[in-house]
């Protein structure tokens, strides 16, 4: 008698366990597909021109079915886009934040009759623009060749000087196809061959700091210089 008790309990539990997965579920799927939870609104925190024509094809669906893995499209459409993140506001609201990669610098080649103006980012991604609207350094490329790791030289060079404080706006540097130049204030800083940026930047950035150059400052290695100032 006790066995066929303790039979009855446990298969009373087997089929409560079994009901509660069902209905568990049941509502599960109730809820995605609910009309309810459908997105309706898509709502940004950023006011940097993207382009998002491909989150039209988020309207409508389940808010329960997108997460970060479900804007792939967006990441094609948009290099300078570091990472891309959802909070959702139930019932049908979905809030999109974004996180770009740093803009290093502009670019100006003026190795033909018309400038052109490029955007240089972190991801070593760049982009023709117009006009300036960052205050950030500006690259005056004034006679080529240039070799293909220039942009991530210069990448490395202003990664290195983030670490000083200086003004991004007023570091202008020239590169005339031989050597590498950087003018800040009243101080000319001759690099030399653009390469061994990182390491030259940290040299270049305890003189921006202190600012007190009034003269030229020429590297003759990566890590040491000869001063003419006054």
């Amino acid at each position: 008698m006790k066995d066929y008790n303790e039979s009855q309990t446990r298969t009373f539990k087997t089929f409560l366990v079994f009901t509660m997965s069902c209905l568990s579920i049941l509502l599960i799927l109730m809820t995605v597909t609910s009309q309810t939870y459908r997105i309706s609104e898509i709502a940004y925190n950023f006011s940097d021109d993207f382009e998002l024509k491909s989150l039209e094809q988020l309207y409508g669906k389940s808010i329960w079915m997108v997460d970060e893995n479900s804007f792939e499209d967006v990441y094609k459409d948009n290099p300078d886009i570091k990472k891309l993140s959802i909070t959702k506001d139930l019932p049908s609201r979905l809030l999109i934040t974004v996180e770009v990669y740093e803009k290093m610098a502009y670019l100006y080649d003026q190795r033909s009759s018309i400038t052109n103006i490029k955007l240089l980012h972190e991801n070593n991604y760049s982009i023709s623009v117009k006009e300036v609207k960052f205050p950030i350094s500006i690259v005056q490329i004034l006679n080529g060749p240039v070799g293909e790791g220039f942009n991530g030289e210069i990448i490395s060079l202003f990664k290195t000087l983030e670490k000083y404080e200086y003004s991004k706006k007023d570091l202008t540097l020239e590169y005339d196809g031989k050597g590498l130049v950087a003018f800040y204030n009243k101080g000319t800083y001759e690099l030399g061959d653009a390469i061994d940026l990182g390491k030259k930047g940290s040299v270049l950035g305890a003189y921006l700091k202190r600012d007190f150059c009034n003269g030229t400052v020429r590297f003759i290695s990566s890590d040491s210089t000869v001063e003419n100032c006054t």
